[in-house]
């Protein structure tokens, strides 16, 4: 599962080299895509899926639609009386057609809001900061990543 690493640097020159040591591919790291942002709110269409909260709030909803579509099948089932309807089918398909209007609802309805600590790192944008965003694939890279930007000037780095 791929980790967002992320660095504020108070001014775009520091964030400048930040960007050309993490985008080069050297002999003691690979090539990293970072993403800048210099100005918010930041929007969660333009932000790789780990740094939103998409996966979270799309099992909820397929939670939520499972529990009602099962509920309204059960009663369905036991109180209309139509051909071959039983409690026991209508459970099952209410439960299915729930869990998958959850699915659609979770991924269209507006889910891909950013991170919290991204949010609160994008309000320092307001006085001039800039702040990186590296989705690191392995887990190994995390602390190296980290490192590049402190060593960098970054003032504030962390994960999520």
């Amino acid at each position: 599962m791929a980790v967002l690493v992320y660095g504020v640097f108070a001014h775009g020159a520091e964030a400048n080299g930040a960007i050309t040591e993490l985008t080069r591919n050297a002999p003691e790291h690979p090539a990293f895509a970072v993403q800048s942002h210099g100005r918010g709110p930041l929007d969660g269409d333009d932000l790789p899926e780990s740094a939103t909260e998409i996966g979270r709030n799309t099992v909820i909803a397929m939670i939520v639609g499972g529990i009602v579509g099962l509920i309204l099948g059960v009663v369905a089932g036991g109180g209309f009386d139509i051909m071959g309807l039983t409690p026991g089918i209508g459970a099952a398909g209410g439960l299915v057609t729930g869990i998958l209007s959850g699915l659609l609802a979770g991924m269209m309805a507006g889910t891909r809001r950013p991170k919290a600590p991204l949010v609160e790192a994008a309000a320092e944008l307001e006085s001039g900061a800039v702040l990186l965003t590296i989705e690191v694939t392995d887990g190994g890279h995390v602390d190296l990543v980290e490192g590049i930007l402190a060593e960098q000037g970054a003032t504030r780095v962390d994960r999520c």
